[in-house]
């Protein structure tokens, strides 16, 4: 029973929610529950997600466990500006930084501060099929929109120009020179990390970088959700509807496709999100190459990744509006709200051995962004029969001087063959309309007459010796 001298010890941590300036709050809650444990069991460190900045903050607090914090609040982007690689911003409370790896009481811990910027993501279809940056003729539909109804005469008094040159724009789209300068724009943003609080598609880049050369990743702490990870989730029990319900209102109102791609690619043992206002642990989804090796089979036997969704400290949810659902739309009664919502829990303990592969788990969902499998044809699929009937006499005479055997015999044999190979149907036993008695049974079985009476009996026998 005794530990390696080697082996690091269990890492127990707090992971808490949007803190929103309510920094007092949160000290005061982990000093409660720090005060309960022993020495060996306390808490090693507190990880913040979300909005963890506000208008107003007071930091005029010293936490008893250090606070390490992601930001997509107001403050994000000064803090990213003062200190991209992170700092202490005041005693035992760490801002991690833009995004990056770090090892925090001996985890890897992957970060991503910010929230996206869609247009930054967003790939123009218009120039991928032409990098000559010409402008692209009308659809064939709009012509006939703008011009079918014009008479024969008149159709050639209003023709629109298509030569792309400065200063000529077509009436259903932008001009050449901003068609240019909203390029430029955007390579000038997208050279950058971070604009204005929101990622770029090359810090996302970066931080992929750093994830691969990690070794593996304990935790992964970013504030918004990964987009696409209600796939594969059952239908939730009656009493978690509720839950349920606020967590897909959230999932389509503050993931990201970046963050998706991120934890998709880090393949984290455990990712917390901030944002949404709501405490929801989604059941674990199996990597797809991140485990260990089964020593008797050689095979790869991987884990799974644990999501846990937290509430704000304040009680608001950031980054959801609530729409109200149509009148008309059907809803199941447990979908009711029933009230007020309830308080959401924004502090969570984890215990983690940095050590151990990600762990197996029972309940565990396909990997929401794993590749669909190529269909692959099955056995009950009948195979198709070749026809030699358009063979010629030469082909014939080819094939039976490669095979030895003629095309039609060939085909015979391969019939017979699957037929002595399909499985053969049971015919049912005839059963009899008549009940029959086991006596008359054992009668007909021996061929002996006990089923008669005496008096035939006797009449049988005297018939037998006259």
């Amino acid at each position: 029973g005794l530990v390696e001298p080697w082996r690091q010890p269990m890492v127990r941590i707090l992971l808490c929610g949007d803190v929103r300036g309510c920094l007092p709050q949160v000290c005061s809650a982990v000093d409660g529950l720090q005060k309960k444990l022993p020495e060996e069991q306390k808490f090693k460190a507190v990880f913040c997600v979300g909005e963890f900045s506000s208008e107003e903050m007071d930091l005029d607090v010293k936490p008893s466990v250090p606070v390490y914090f992601v930001d997509c609040g107001p403050a994000c982007q000064d803090l990213i500006d003062e200190s991209p690689q992170g700092e202490e911003i005041s005693p035992n409370l760490h801002f991690l930084g833009h995004f990056g790896v770090a090892t925090v009481a001996g985890l890897k811990v992957a970060y991503l501060s910010g929230r996206l910027r869609a247009d930054l993501f967003e790939k123009d279809k218009e120039d991928e099929d032409d990098d000559s940056g010409i402008q692209k003729l009308p659809e064939v539909e709009n012509l006939m929109a703008k011009y079918g109804t014009q008479d024969a005469g008149d159709r050639d008094l209003h023709v629109p120009s298509f030569s792309g040159s400065a200063g000529t724009a077509s009436s259903s789209g932008p001009s050449w020179e901003q068609i240019k300068a909203k390029e430029k724009e955007k390579e000038e943003l997208n050279s950058q990390l971070f604009v204005d609080g929101c990622y770029t598609p090359l810090a996302i880049e970066r931080l992929q970088e750093e994830i691969a050369d990690s070794g593996g990743i304990d935790l992964l702490l970013t504030s918004e959700w990964p987009k696409g990870v209600m796939t594969g989730l059952k239908d939730a029990w009656p009493e978690e509807a509720a839950t349920r319900r606020l967590a897909k209102s959230a999932a389509k109102q503050v993931s990201s496709a970046a963050v998706a791609e991120v934890a998709a690619h880090s393949e984290p043992k455990y990712h917390a999100v901030g944002l949404g206002g709501v405490f929801w642990r989604r059941a674990p989804w199996l990597h797809e190459s991140r485990g260990e090796v089964v020593s008797s089979t050689g095979l790869l036997r991987c884990g799974v990744c644990r999501m846990v969704t937290l509430g704000a400290v304040d009680g608001s949810r950031p980054g959801v509006k609530d729409v109200p659902a149509s009148s008309n739309s059907y809803r199941k009664p447990e979908e009711d709200e029933g009230g007020p919502p309830k308080p959401q829990k924004w502090l969570h303990g984890l215990d983690i051995d940095p050590q151990a592969p990600p762990a197996t788990a029972d309940d565990a969902t396909p990997n929401p962004w794993a590749a669909k499998p190529a269909t692959v044809s099955t056995f009950d699929q009948v195979p198709e029969r070749a026809d030699f009937s358009a063979m010629d006499k030469e082909e014939k005479r080819r094939w039976m001087q490669r095979f030895g055997v003629r095309p039609d015999e060939m085909q015979g044999a391969a019939d017979k063959l699957a037929k002595e190979m399909a499985p053969k149907e049971k015919k049912e036993k005839h059963k009899s309309l008549y009940k029959v008695s086991e006596k008359e049974k054992k009668r007909r079985k021996t061929g002996g007459d006990g089923h008669l009476p005496f008096s035939a009996r006797e009449r049988m026998s005297a018939g037998r010796g006259g």
